[in-house]
Protein backbone atom coordinates (compact mmCIF):
# COMPACT_ATOMS: atom_id res chain seq x y z
CA UNK A 1 0.00 0.00 0.00
CA UNK A 2 1.56 3.20 -0.94
CA UNK A 3 0.20 6.79 0.73
CA UNK A 4 -1.02 9.02 -2.08
CA UNK A 5 -1.30 13.21 -1.32
CA UNK A 6 -3.94 15.04 -2.75
CA UNK A 7 -3.51 18.89 -2.71
CA UNK A 8 -7.09 19.83 -3.66
CA UNK A 9 -9.36 23.13 -2.56
CA UNK A 10 -12.45 22.16 -4.48
CA UNK A 11 -14.65 19.71 -1.81
CA UNK A 12 -16.20 17.37 -4.08
CA UNK A 13 -12.73 16.93 -6.38
CA UNK A 14 -10.95 16.06 -2.77
CA UNK A 15 -13.53 13.56 -1.98
CA UNK A 16 -13.37 11.52 -5.16
CA UNK A 17 -9.79 11.57 -5.26
CA UNK A 18 -9.70 10.16 -2.18
CA UNK A 19 -12.11 7.63 -2.72
CA UNK A 20 -10.82 6.65 -5.58
CA UNK A 21 -7.20 6.29 -4.30
CA UNK A 22 -8.60 4.40 -1.12
CA UNK A 23 -10.57 2.25 -3.73
CA UNK A 24 -7.04 1.46 -5.23
CA UNK A 25 -5.81 0.00 -2.16
CA UNK A 26 -3.66 3.14 -0.94
CA UNK A 27 -3.13 5.37 1.45
CA UNK A 28 -4.79 9.18 1.02
CA UNK A 29 -3.98 11.89 2.78
CA UNK A 30 -5.57 15.62 2.45
CA UNK A 31 -4.71 19.24 2.26
CA UNK A 32 -7.04 22.26 1.32
CA UNK A 33 -4.30 24.98 0.16
CA UNK A 34 -0.76 24.73 -1.53
CA UNK A 35 0.94 26.12 1.87
CA UNK A 36 -0.65 23.27 3.77
CA UNK A 37 0.32 20.87 0.95
CA UNK A 38 3.76 21.46 1.29
CA UNK A 39 4.07 21.23 5.02
CA UNK A 40 2.34 17.69 5.08
CA UNK A 41 4.30 16.59 2.43
CA UNK A 42 7.49 17.48 4.41
CA UNK A 43 6.06 15.59 7.70
CA UNK A 44 4.46 12.55 5.90
CA UNK A 45 6.74 11.84 3.17
CA UNK A 46 4.21 10.55 0.48
CA UNK A 47 4.96 7.86 -1.94
CA UNK A 48 3.35 10.21 -4.91
CA UNK A 49 1.30 13.66 -4.77
CA UNK A 50 -1.87 14.49 -6.69
CA UNK A 51 -1.99 18.66 -6.99
CA UNK A 52 -4.11 20.91 -8.22
CA UNK A 53 -2.95 23.81 -9.78
CA UNK A 54 -5.06 26.63 -9.43
CA UNK A 55 -4.82 26.63 -5.14
CA UNK A 56 -5.23 29.23 -2.52
CA UNK A 57 -1.71 30.73 -1.19
CA UNK A 58 0.50 28.85 -2.96
CA UNK A 59 -0.28 27.81 -6.36
CA UNK A 60 0.23 24.21 -8.03
CA UNK A 61 3.43 24.92 -10.03
CA UNK A 62 4.73 26.58 -7.31
CA UNK A 63 4.51 23.58 -5.38
CA UNK A 64 5.82 21.00 -7.64
CA UNK A 65 8.94 23.42 -7.82
CA UNK A 66 9.54 23.62 -4.42
CA UNK A 67 9.14 20.08 -3.39
CA UNK A 68 11.11 18.93 -6.57
CA UNK A 69 14.13 20.85 -4.89
CA UNK A 70 14.06 18.94 -1.67
CA UNK A 71 16.60 16.00 -2.16
CA UNK A 72 13.44 13.39 -0.81
CA UNK A 73 10.72 14.50 -3.22
CA UNK A 74 12.98 14.69 -6.27
CA UNK A 75 11.97 11.54 -7.71
CA UNK A 76 8.46 10.92 -6.27
CA UNK A 77 5.27 10.81 -9.00
CA UNK A 78 4.05 14.34 -8.90
CA UNK A 79 0.41 14.66 -11.05
CA UNK A 80 -1.02 17.38 -11.97
CA UNK A 81 -4.85 18.39 -12.14
CA UNK A 82 -6.30 21.39 -13.49
CA UNK A 83 -9.50 21.85 -15.56
CA UNK A 84 -6.76 24.20 -17.61
CA UNK A 85 -6.70 21.65 -20.53
CA UNK A 86 -4.49 23.85 -23.12
CA UNK A 87 -1.51 22.53 -24.43
CA UNK A 88 0.60 25.35 -23.28
CA UNK A 89 -1.08 24.87 -19.69
CA UNK A 90 0.07 21.02 -19.71
CA UNK A 91 3.66 21.81 -20.85
CA UNK A 92 4.05 24.33 -17.95
CA UNK A 93 3.23 21.60 -15.33
CA UNK A 94 5.59 19.30 -17.02
CA UNK A 95 8.46 22.13 -17.15
CA UNK A 96 7.38 23.13 -13.21
CA UNK A 97 8.71 18.97 -12.51
CA UNK A 98 5.52 17.25 -12.76
CA UNK A 99 5.11 13.71 -14.31
CA UNK A 100 1.84 13.79 -15.89
CA UNK A 101 -1.12 15.69 -16.33
CA UNK A 102 -5.06 14.46 -15.23
CA UNK A 103 -7.76 16.81 -16.47
CA UNK A 104 -10.73 17.77 -14.57
CA UNK A 105 -13.53 16.96 -14.01
CA UNK A 106 -11.34 13.54 -14.27
CA UNK A 107 -13.07 9.86 -14.50
CA UNK A 108 -12.19 7.55 -12.00
CA UNK A 109 -10.92 5.00 -14.51
CA UNK A 110 -8.01 7.73 -15.95
CA UNK A 111 -7.07 8.85 -12.33
CA UNK A 112 -7.10 4.76 -11.36
CA UNK A 113 -4.63 4.15 -14.71
CA UNK A 114 -2.35 6.88 -13.07
CA UNK A 115 -1.90 5.29 -9.92
CA UNK A 116 -1.09 1.83 -11.52
CA UNK A 117 1.37 3.92 -13.54
CA UNK A 118 3.29 5.13 -11.23
CA UNK A 119 2.75 3.64 -7.87
CA UNK A 120 4.08 -0.43 -8.27
CA UNK A 121 7.69 0.83 -8.74
CA UNK A 122 7.05 2.85 -5.49
CA UNK A 123 8.16 0.96 -2.58
CA UNK A 124 6.03 2.29 0.22
CA UNK A 125 7.57 3.48 3.49
CA UNK A 126 6.33 4.64 7.20
CA UNK A 127 5.54 7.99 7.52
CA UNK A 128 8.20 10.22 8.59
CA UNK A 129 8.39 11.22 12.55
CA UNK A 130 5.84 14.12 12.83
CA UNK A 131 7.86 16.94 14.52
CA UNK A 132 6.68 17.99 18.13
CA UNK A 133 5.09 21.82 16.84
CA UNK A 134 3.75 20.10 12.99
CA UNK A 135 0.03 20.32 12.62
CA UNK A 136 -1.44 18.35 10.30
CA UNK A 137 -2.95 20.15 7.37
CA UNK A 138 -5.68 17.54 6.57
CA UNK A 139 -8.36 19.74 7.64
CA UNK A 140 -6.82 22.20 9.62
CA UNK A 141 -7.71 22.53 13.59
CA UNK A 142 -11.02 21.42 14.03
CA UNK A 143 -13.16 24.30 13.49
CA UNK A 144 -16.57 22.79 15.56
CA UNK A 145 -19.38 20.69 15.38
CA UNK A 146 -22.17 21.27 13.09
CA UNK A 147 -25.48 19.95 12.88
CA UNK A 148 -27.10 19.94 9.56
CA UNK A 149 -30.99 19.82 9.39
CA UNK A 150 -32.34 18.66 5.90
CA UNK A 151 -34.92 16.06 4.33
CA UNK A 152 -32.98 15.23 1.29
CA UNK A 153 -30.40 12.68 2.01
CA UNK A 154 -28.08 13.85 -1.16
CA UNK A 155 -28.27 17.53 0.17
CA UNK A 156 -27.54 16.02 3.77
CA UNK A 157 -24.24 14.24 1.97
CA UNK A 158 -23.22 17.44 -0.07
CA UNK A 159 -23.45 19.54 2.99
CA UNK A 160 -21.24 17.20 4.85
CA UNK A 161 -18.83 16.70 2.61
CA UNK A 162 -18.39 20.69 2.50
CA UNK A 163 -18.68 20.67 6.02
CA UNK A 164 -16.31 18.31 6.78
CA UNK A 165 -13.68 19.84 4.44
CA UNK A 166 -13.60 22.85 6.73
CA UNK A 167 -12.32 20.40 9.66
CA UNK A 168 -16.07 20.49 11.09
CA UNK A 169 -17.38 17.59 12.87
CA UNK A 170 -21.31 16.75 11.57
CA UNK A 171 -24.09 15.57 12.89
CA UNK A 172 -26.93 14.82 10.79
CA UNK A 173 -30.91 15.20 11.06
CA UNK A 174 -33.51 14.63 8.39
CA UNK A 175 -36.41 16.18 9.90
CA UNK A 176 -37.40 18.66 13.30
CA UNK A 177 -38.06 16.38 15.69
CA UNK A 178 -34.82 14.87 15.23
CA UNK A 179 -32.97 17.88 15.19
CA UNK A 180 -34.75 19.23 18.29
CA UNK A 181 -33.43 16.11 20.11
CA UNK A 182 -29.85 16.32 18.62
CA UNK A 183 -29.43 19.88 19.36
CA UNK A 184 -30.36 19.45 22.90
CA UNK A 185 -28.28 16.47 23.73
CA UNK A 186 -24.99 17.42 22.08
CA UNK A 187 -25.43 21.04 21.46
CA UNK A 188 -23.17 21.63 18.90
CA UNK A 189 -21.47 25.24 17.75
CA UNK A 190 -23.84 25.99 14.64
CA UNK A 191 -27.32 24.69 13.10
CA UNK A 192 -27.28 24.55 9.34
CA UNK A 193 -31.61 24.79 9.36
CA UNK A 194 -33.34 23.47 5.98
CA UNK A 195 -36.81 25.70 5.86
CA UNK A 196 -38.98 23.35 3.54
CA UNK A 197 -39.20 19.93 5.39
CA UNK A 198 -42.44 17.84 6.03
CA UNK A 199 -44.13 17.80 9.39
CA UNK A 200 -42.46 20.59 11.51
CA UNK A 201 -40.49 23.00 8.77
CA UNK A 202 -37.22 25.06 9.55
CA UNK A 203 -39.35 28.10 11.13
CA UNK A 204 -40.99 26.06 13.52
CA UNK A 205 -37.95 24.19 14.81
CA UNK A 206 -36.05 27.67 14.90
CA UNK A 207 -38.68 28.73 17.25
CA UNK A 208 -38.76 25.94 19.72
CA UNK A 209 -34.64 26.01 19.67
CA UNK A 210 -34.79 29.63 20.90
CA UNK A 211 -37.54 28.53 23.86
CA UNK A 212 -35.40 26.23 24.85
CA UNK A 213 -33.05 27.10 28.22
CA UNK A 214 -30.38 24.45 26.73
CA UNK A 215 -30.49 25.71 23.17
CA UNK A 216 -31.28 29.23 22.96
CA UNK A 217 -27.72 30.24 22.14
CA UNK A 218 -27.04 28.03 19.58
CA UNK A 219 -26.58 29.94 16.09
CA UNK A 220 -29.14 28.67 13.16
CA UNK A 221 -28.04 29.44 9.46
CA UNK A 222 -31.05 28.70 7.51
CA UNK A 223 -30.30 27.18 3.93
CA UNK A 224 -33.26 27.52 1.84
CA UNK A 225 -34.34 28.01 -1.35
CA UNK A 226 -36.75 30.51 -0.47
CA UNK A 227 -34.66 33.72 -0.76
CA UNK A 228 -37.48 35.92 -0.99
CA UNK A 229 -37.49 39.44 1.50
CA UNK A 230 -40.27 38.07 3.43
CA UNK A 231 -39.27 34.44 3.70
CA UNK A 232 -35.71 35.58 5.13
CA UNK A 233 -37.31 37.85 7.74
CA UNK A 234 -39.32 35.59 9.08
CA UNK A 235 -36.45 33.53 9.19
CA UNK A 236 -34.70 36.42 11.56
CA UNK A 237 -37.59 36.70 13.32
CA UNK A 238 -37.74 33.36 14.58
CA UNK A 239 -34.18 33.50 15.51
CA UNK A 240 -32.06 32.94 12.83
CA UNK A 241 -28.76 34.61 12.76
CA UNK A 242 -28.13 34.48 8.78
CA UNK A 243 -29.04 32.40 5.54
CA UNK A 244 -27.60 30.23 2.75
CA UNK A 245 -29.41 30.29 -0.84
CA UNK A 246 -29.83 26.94 -2.57
CA UNK A 247 -28.44 25.83 -4.34
CA UNK A 248 -25.51 26.94 -2.31
CA UNK A 249 -21.43 28.13 -3.02
CA UNK A 250 -18.72 26.42 -1.46
CA UNK A 251 -16.72 29.46 -0.73
CA UNK A 252 -20.01 31.11 0.45
CA UNK A 253 -21.26 28.77 2.89
CA UNK A 254 -17.38 28.00 4.13
CA UNK A 255 -17.19 31.87 4.92
CA UNK A 256 -20.74 31.96 6.92
CA UNK A 257 -19.67 28.80 8.93
CA UNK A 258 -16.62 30.28 9.96
CA UNK A 259 -18.63 33.69 11.30
CA UNK A 260 -20.96 32.03 12.98
CA UNK A 261 -18.76 29.60 14.85
CA UNK A 262 -16.39 32.56 15.64
CA UNK A 263 -19.20 34.53 16.64
CA UNK A 264 -20.46 31.77 18.91
CA UNK A 265 -17.30 31.77 20.64
CA UNK A 266 -17.09 34.76 21.23
CA UNK A 267 -20.37 35.75 22.37
CA UNK A 268 -20.19 32.53 25.02
CA UNK A 269 -16.28 34.29 26.38
CA UNK A 270 -18.10 37.21 27.05
CA UNK A 271 -21.64 35.32 28.71
CA UNK A 272 -18.79 33.89 30.58
CA UNK A 273 -17.13 36.78 31.42
CA UNK A 274 -20.09 38.43 32.45
CA UNK A 275 -21.40 35.78 34.52
CA UNK A 276 -18.07 35.97 36.43
CA UNK A 277 -18.00 39.76 37.12
CA UNK A 278 -21.31 38.91 38.52
CA UNK A 279 -20.28 36.51 40.80
CA UNK A 280 -17.61 38.77 41.88
CA UNK A 281 -19.94 41.55 42.24
CA UNK A 282 -22.05 38.60 45.20
CA UNK A 283 -18.95 37.84 46.60
CA UNK A 284 -17.90 41.65 47.31
CA UNK A 285 -21.49 42.39 48.55
CA UNK A 286 -21.33 39.24 50.86
CA UNK A 287 -17.93 39.71 52.10
CA UNK A 288 -19.46 43.70 53.25
CA UNK A 289 -22.03 42.10 54.72
CA UNK A 290 -19.94 39.30 56.58
CA UNK A 291 -17.03 42.08 57.74
CA UNK A 292 -19.63 44.06 59.00
CA UNK A 293 -20.80 41.26 60.99
CA UNK A 294 -17.54 40.03 62.24
CA UNK A 295 -16.24 43.20 62.86
CA UNK A 296 -18.93 44.12 65.28
CA UNK A 297 -19.32 40.61 66.70
CA UNK A 298 -15.44 41.45 67.85
CA UNK A 299 -15.44 44.90 68.79
CA UNK A 300 -18.42 44.91 70.88
CA UNK A 301 -16.54 42.05 73.20
CA UNK A 302 -13.88 44.82 73.16
CA UNK A 303 -16.27 47.73 74.29
CA UNK A 304 -17.49 45.85 76.71
CA UNK A 305 -14.85 44.93 78.53
CA UNK A 306 -13.72 48.55 78.17
CA UNK A 307 -17.33 49.69 79.94
CA UNK A 308 -16.63 47.25 82.63
CA UNK A 309 -13.21 48.62 83.62
CA UNK A 310 -14.68 52.51 82.93
CA UNK A 311 -17.55 51.87 85.07
CA UNK A 312 -15.66 50.06 88.36
CA UNK A 313 -17.12 46.68 87.94
CA UNK A 314 -14.45 45.09 87.05
CA UNK A 315 -10.34 45.44 88.43
CA UNK A 316 -7.64 43.86 87.90
CA UNK A 317 -8.28 42.17 91.63
CA UNK A 318 -10.85 40.31 90.15
CA UNK A 319 -10.24 36.74 88.71
CA UNK A 320 -11.91 37.52 85.43
CA UNK A 321 -9.78 40.30 85.09
CA UNK A 322 -6.99 38.65 83.16
CA UNK A 323 -9.10 36.25 81.02
CA UNK A 324 -11.66 39.10 79.81
CA UNK A 325 -8.23 41.04 78.82
CA UNK A 326 -6.93 38.35 77.19
CA UNK A 327 -9.78 38.01 75.10
CA UNK A 328 -10.32 41.38 73.46
CA UNK A 329 -6.31 41.41 73.06
CA UNK A 330 -6.69 38.64 70.81
CA UNK A 331 -10.09 40.45 69.51
CA UNK A 332 -8.37 43.12 68.05
CA UNK A 333 -5.07 41.40 67.11
CA UNK A 334 -8.09 39.51 64.92
CA UNK A 335 -9.24 42.51 63.74
CA UNK A 336 -5.99 43.79 62.69
CA UNK A 337 -5.40 40.24 60.90
CA UNK A 338 -9.03 40.76 59.11
CA UNK A 339 -8.05 44.36 57.78
CA UNK A 340 -4.52 43.14 56.99
CA UNK A 341 -5.09 40.32 54.57
CA UNK A 342 -8.26 42.33 52.80
CA UNK A 343 -5.67 44.58 51.91
CA UNK A 344 -3.28 42.40 51.07
CA UNK A 345 -4.78 40.32 48.69
CA UNK A 346 -6.39 42.91 46.81
CA UNK A 347 -2.59 44.54 46.18
CA UNK A 348 -1.83 41.33 45.71
CA UNK A 349 -4.27 40.74 42.51
CA UNK A 350 -3.26 44.07 41.37
CA UNK A 351 0.49 43.36 41.51
CA UNK A 352 1.16 45.98 43.88
CA UNK A 353 2.78 44.07 46.91
CA UNK A 354 5.96 42.53 45.76
CA UNK A 355 8.08 39.89 47.63
CA UNK A 356 11.80 40.90 48.69
CA UNK A 357 13.52 37.38 49.87
CA UNK A 358 16.47 37.11 52.16
CA UNK A 359 17.71 34.43 53.92
CA UNK A 360 16.02 33.13 57.13
CA UNK A 361 16.65 30.48 59.91
CA UNK A 362 13.10 28.76 59.81
CA UNK A 363 13.70 29.08 63.95
CA UNK A 364 13.41 32.81 63.72
CA UNK A 365 10.33 32.45 61.28
CA UNK A 366 8.70 30.16 63.65
CA UNK A 367 9.55 31.55 67.30
CA UNK A 368 7.47 35.46 65.96
CA UNK A 369 4.19 33.57 64.50
CA UNK A 370 4.38 31.90 67.63
CA UNK A 371 4.65 35.20 69.51
CA UNK A 372 1.89 36.97 67.84
CA UNK A 373 -0.57 34.16 68.47
CA UNK A 374 0.44 32.79 72.26
CA UNK A 375 -1.89 34.84 74.06
CA UNK A 376 -5.10 33.57 71.80
CA UNK A 377 -3.79 30.63 72.33
CA UNK A 378 -3.18 30.45 75.75
CA UNK A 379 -6.91 32.26 76.49
CA UNK A 380 -8.29 29.37 74.81
CA UNK A 381 -6.29 26.91 76.40
CA UNK A 382 -4.67 25.33 73.63
CA UNK A 383 -0.84 24.45 73.52
CA UNK A 384 1.80 25.42 71.09
CA UNK A 385 4.38 23.26 70.01
CA UNK A 386 7.26 23.96 67.74
CA UNK A 387 10.25 21.07 67.03
CA UNK A 388 13.72 23.65 66.10
CA UNK A 389 15.81 22.54 63.62
CA UNK A 390 18.91 23.87 61.19
CA UNK A 391 17.06 24.67 58.28
CA UNK A 392 16.45 28.01 56.72
CA UNK A 393 14.82 29.81 53.57
CA UNK A 394 15.16 32.12 51.08
CA UNK A 395 11.70 34.09 51.66
CA UNK A 396 10.42 37.72 52.55
CA UNK A 397 10.32 36.86 55.61
CA UNK A 398 7.68 39.49 56.41
CA UNK A 399 5.26 38.27 54.38
CA UNK A 400 5.86 34.72 55.50
CA UNK A 401 5.77 35.19 59.53
CA UNK A 402 1.73 36.65 58.05
CA UNK A 403 1.15 33.46 56.50
CA UNK A 404 1.76 31.21 59.68
CA UNK A 405 0.30 33.42 61.98
CA UNK A 406 -2.90 32.86 60.15
CA UNK A 407 -2.31 29.73 59.81
CA UNK A 408 -1.87 29.25 63.36
CA UNK A 409 -4.73 31.48 64.65
CA UNK A 410 -7.23 29.63 61.54
CA UNK A 411 -5.70 26.31 63.71
CA UNK A 412 -6.42 27.61 67.30
CA UNK A 413 -9.50 29.10 66.63
CA UNK A 414 -10.95 26.04 65.57
CA UNK A 415 -8.74 23.17 68.10
CA UNK A 416 -11.23 22.64 71.14
CA UNK A 417 -9.16 23.25 74.70
CA UNK A 418 -6.96 20.97 75.24
CA UNK A 419 -5.93 20.54 72.45
CA UNK A 420 -2.34 21.63 70.64
CA UNK A 421 -1.15 22.96 67.59
CA UNK A 422 2.00 23.00 66.12
CA UNK A 423 4.89 23.73 63.65
CA UNK A 424 7.41 21.72 62.41
CA UNK A 425 9.61 21.57 59.00
CA UNK A 426 11.81 19.28 56.90
CA UNK A 427 13.34 18.84 53.72
CA UNK A 428 11.62 19.05 50.83
CA UNK A 429 12.83 17.81 46.83
CA UNK A 430 14.51 20.46 44.35
CA UNK A 431 16.30 22.56 47.33
CA UNK A 432 12.94 23.62 48.95
CA UNK A 433 11.79 23.09 52.78
CA UNK A 434 8.43 21.98 53.60
CA UNK A 435 6.65 23.59 56.59
CA UNK A 436 3.67 22.42 58.38
CA UNK A 437 0.81 23.96 60.42
CA UNK A 438 -1.07 20.99 62.76
CA UNK A 439 -3.62 21.46 64.76
CA UNK A 440 -6.28 18.82 66.55
CA UNK A 441 -9.23 19.82 65.64
CA UNK A 442 -11.97 18.51 63.65
CA UNK A 443 -10.05 18.27 60.12
CA UNK A 444 -10.85 19.69 56.54
CA UNK A 445 -13.16 17.83 54.55
CA UNK A 446 -12.69 16.11 50.84
CA UNK A 447 -15.13 18.61 49.92
CA UNK A 448 -13.41 21.77 51.50
CA UNK A 449 -9.93 21.04 51.19
CA UNK A 450 -9.63 22.19 47.13
CA UNK A 451 -11.42 25.47 47.94
CA UNK A 452 -10.38 26.60 51.49
CA UNK A 453 -7.49 29.45 49.50
CA UNK A 454 -10.50 30.80 47.97
CA UNK A 455 -11.67 34.36 48.73
CA UNK A 456 -14.64 34.53 50.45
CA UNK A 457 -14.74 30.28 50.88
CA UNK A 458 -16.92 29.38 54.03
CA UNK A 459 -16.58 25.71 53.99
CA UNK A 460 -19.30 23.80 55.65
CA UNK A 461 -16.51 21.18 57.24
CA UNK A 462 -15.30 23.31 60.07
CA UNK A 463 -17.22 26.12 62.13
CA UNK A 464 -17.47 29.76 60.63
CA UNK A 465 -14.62 31.86 61.43
CA UNK A 466 -13.66 35.23 59.49
CA UNK A 467 -14.47 36.11 55.98
CA UNK A 468 -12.13 33.70 53.24
CA UNK A 469 -9.30 35.82 52.81
CA UNK A 470 -7.00 35.04 55.68
CA UNK A 471 -6.24 31.92 54.12
CA UNK A 472 -6.54 33.36 50.50
CA UNK A 473 -3.39 35.58 51.58
CA UNK A 474 -1.60 32.69 52.16
CA UNK A 475 -2.21 31.20 48.84
CA UNK A 476 -1.25 34.31 47.31
CA UNK A 477 1.96 35.11 49.73
CA UNK A 478 2.86 31.73 48.96
CA UNK A 479 2.85 31.30 45.06
CA UNK A 480 4.47 34.97 45.21
CA UNK A 481 7.46 33.08 46.74
CA UNK A 482 7.53 30.36 44.06
CA UNK A 483 6.04 28.27 46.36
CA UNK A 484 2.67 25.98 47.16
CA UNK A 485 0.25 25.36 49.49
CA UNK A 486 -2.33 22.70 50.23
CA UNK A 487 -4.49 20.44 53.24
CA UNK A 488 -1.90 17.50 53.21
CA UNK A 489 -4.42 15.19 55.38
CA UNK A 490 -8.45 16.13 53.91
CA UNK A 491 -10.86 13.98 55.31
CA UNK A 492 -9.21 13.34 58.38
CA UNK A 493 -8.73 14.78 62.22
CA UNK A 494 -6.03 17.04 62.96
CA UNK A 495 -6.31 19.60 60.20
CA UNK A 496 -2.47 19.44 58.50
CA UNK A 497 -1.74 22.84 56.21
CA UNK A 498 1.70 21.92 54.10
CA UNK A 499 3.87 24.72 52.47
CA UNK A 500 6.87 24.70 50.18
CA UNK A 501 9.10 27.54 50.12
CA UNK A 502 12.77 27.99 48.57
CA UNK A 503 15.63 26.98 50.99
CA UNK A 504 18.63 28.90 51.55
CA UNK A 505 22.36 28.04 51.76
CA UNK A 506 24.04 27.79 55.20
CA UNK A 507 26.52 30.36 54.11
CA UNK A 508 23.67 32.80 52.93
CA UNK A 509 22.00 32.69 56.54
CA UNK A 510 25.87 33.41 58.00
CA UNK A 511 26.33 35.84 55.64
CA UNK A 512 23.45 37.82 56.86
CA UNK A 513 23.87 37.46 60.48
Amino acid sequence: MARVLVIEDEANNLDVAQRIIRAAGHEALAAVDGQAGMELARIERPDAILVDLLLPRVDGWTVTRTLRGEDWASKIPIIAVSALAMQQDRQRAIDAGCDDFLSKPYAPAELRALLTKFLPAVSPKPPAPRAASAKTATTGDRLGTVLAVDDEPVNIELLSRRLEALGCVVLKATNGEDALAIADRELPDLILLDVMMPGMDGWEVCRKLKTNERTKQLPVIFVTARDRAEDLARGFEVGGVDYVPKPFEALELAARVRSAIYTKRLQDELRQRNEDLHRAERSRQELIGMLGHDIRNLANSVVAFLQLVRMGQLDPSRAEFAELLGLSESNVSELVRMVNAMLDVYKMEEGRLEAVPQAVRCDDIATRSLQQIAAEARGKGVGLAYARNDLSLFVDDGLVVRVLTNLLANAVKHTPAGGSVGIDARPGAGGAVVLRVRDTGPGITVEDAPNVFDRFYQGAGRSRGGVGLGLAFCKLAVELHGGAIRVANPGEPGAVIELTLPSAAASQVEARA
